[in-house]
């Protein structure tokens, strides 16, 4: 039988996808609360969780979010801890993205949160391995977020073309995060920035003085 803390816990669960449907203002607040007492049952503490405005896009990222709960759980308690720390990293990580802030700043901010408020050292220690790890295979990768913001689509649009094959070698993880190969995109991360700078300096000048042509900057 299920023990009634968890039994609670599945029932404001239930009450977020429920209301994500019908009230997301009210879901995005149980939402939090939801948030924090898994954090809490779980053994861990991130007090940066209570300064986050939560946003639920769609009813899919709260189911996401709950399964890795679940995951995260089940390996605690089979005492799995490399694999409930690697999800853990995939939790934060989908509560990064139901953010209107950049997910990876959100996402360390996070992770900082955890590691200094843990009295378990060989947690910091690691999630600091994983984390760098982590990085280091996202920077090769790109989050439907992030996809989108350079295509100039929805978050949305981006998981709908993952769905139907649209990116080369585009996966999920263990959480259910899309990453999409960078190979799939025609410019770096670094022309989309000059070109970025480029737009901008033609906006300021229109904005300070009308109309330019582009071609006397």
């Amino acid at each position: 039988m299920i023990p009634t803390v968890d039994q609670e816990q599945e029932k404001l669960w239930a009450s977020v996808e429920t209301l994500s449907t019908i009230n997301t203002e009210q879901a995005e607040a149980v939402l939090k609360t939801t948030v924090e007492r898994s954090l809490r049952q779980m053994g861990f503490t991130t007090p940066a969780i209570s300064s986050l405005s939560l946003k639920i896009t769609d009813a899919q990222s709260v189911i996401d979010l709950h399964q890795i709960e679940r995951k995260v759980k089940h390996h605690l308690k089979n005492k799995d801890r490399e694999m409930a720390y690697e999800l853990l990293i995939d939790y934060l990580l989908q509560l990064s993205e139901m953010t209107d802030k950049e997910p990876s700043l959100i996402h360390k901010k996070l992770i900082a949160s955890l590691m200094a408020n843990s009295e378990r050292n060989s947690l910091s220690a690691s999630l600091v391995k994983r984390t760098t790890r982590h990085r280091k295979i996202e920077n090769s990768f790109y989050s439907p977020s992030e996809a989108a913001e350079k295509l100039g689509l929805s978050d949305q649009t981006i998981r709908r073309m993952c769905e139907k094959g649209k990116f080369v070698e585009a996966y999920k993880t263990d959480g259910g995060h899309w990453r999409i190969p960078k190979e799939n995109f025609i410019t770096t991360d670094e022309q989309d920035k000059r070109a970025k700078a480029f737009f901008d300096r033609i906006d300021t000048k229109n904005h300070e003085a009308g109309n330019v042509d582009e071609f006397d900057l």
